[in-house]
């Protein structure tokens, strides 16, 4: 499915990763270590544009979910162009802002997620990457998993099962569901300085 044109994407001008000039239809609403997102006005898609540097992240991204679109977990993918991809735009929150706006997170979503991580692996894929910000529930209630680009990386990720262990382990324990985003930034900094380098050491071993 080919979005209506002109097309827009091919007028965003970016330099590094610093964003020079966009399309007035275009509403950034993301950026990310490889690309800048934006919400198309006009048809309610998005569009993710990559930096000049990751320009060939588009097709493999664009591949990825090709070969998951008959899950219902992934947005469905409509254009993938030399720099970009136009895809599903999907209304609702990340569990990171279910964390901080005291939306529970429940056993099913979590259940979700893991079907969803399950159906790529039997395609295949070797799901990575996976965190808060890449997990969304919709406005309907259901689950959708986003940001696929790293899911053909040979090596094993285990940060979704460190998330489920410290959903298991400490959030369905604590009394405060609403949780300020201070406390989650620390969270993520003690796992990213002190738990990653751990299994990188665990996994040459």
């Amino acid at each position: 499915m080919q979005i209506t044109s002109p097309n827009l994407a091919g007028q965003v001008v970016t330099k590094s990763d610093r964003l020079i000039r966009k399309p007035t239809e275009y509403t950034m609403i993301g950026k990310g270590r490889s690309a800048f997102v934006f919400k198309d006005e006009r048809s309610e898609h998005a569009v993710k544009v990559f930096f000049d540097q990751f320009a060939d992240l588009a097709q493999q991204e664009g591949d990825i979910y090709k070969k998951l679109e008959e899950c219902s977990y992934f947005p469905t993918i409509h254009e993938v162009g030399p720099n970009y991809i136009v895809m599903e735009y999907i209304e609702g929150n990340t569990f990171y802002e279910c964390l901080q706006k005291g939306i529970p997170i429940t056993d099913e979503m979590i259940e979700k997620v893991d079907e969803a991580l399950d159906f790529a692996r039997s395609m295949g894929l070797n799901p990575s990457d996976i965190h808060l910000r890449n997990l969304i529930l919709t406005n309907e209630g259901k689950v959708k998993v986003i940001d696929v680009v790293r899911f053909t990386q040979k090596k094993k990720c285990r940060q979704w099962d460190d998330l489920k262990r410290g959903y298991y382990r400490y959030y369905k324990k604590i009394f405060l569901k609403k949780i300020p985003k201070l406390i989650i930034e620390l969270v993520a900094f003690y796992y990213k300085k002190v738990i990653l380098p751990f299994r990188a050491k665990e996994m040459t071993e």
